[in-house]
């Protein structure tokens, strides 16, 4: 299994969007669209689950990079929640 980011996205992207562009390469687990709670509107950033490892890295090497509704994705492996810094902290 494998956890996918997803960054730069464009603000009208969904999570069925995203799921289906990932399912493309494999079957997915788990998608999803950050929205900020106040406004309810998209955080640009996305998380995808994909069953099969292989699948999840061809996934990340074909989709990284690529432009979609006129910005280019950043797409990798994602880190562990308690290795990323969180807002405001400095580490």
């Amino acid at each position: 299994m494998v956890n996918i980011f997803i960054a730069n996205l464009d603000w009208s992207i969904t999570t069925e969007d995203i799921k289906s562009t990932f399912s493309t390469f494999g079957k997915v687990t788990y998608a999803h669209v950050v929205y900020e709670k106040e406004t309810k509107r998209s955080q640009g950033i996305a998380y995808v689950e994909m069953e099969n490892t292989d699948e999840g890295i061809n996934a990340i090497e074909a989709l990284n990079g690529v432009e979609i509704n006129g910005r280019k994705i950043d797409v990798k492996i994602a880190s562990a929640k308690e290795d990323r810094v969180k807002k405001g902290n400095k580490k």
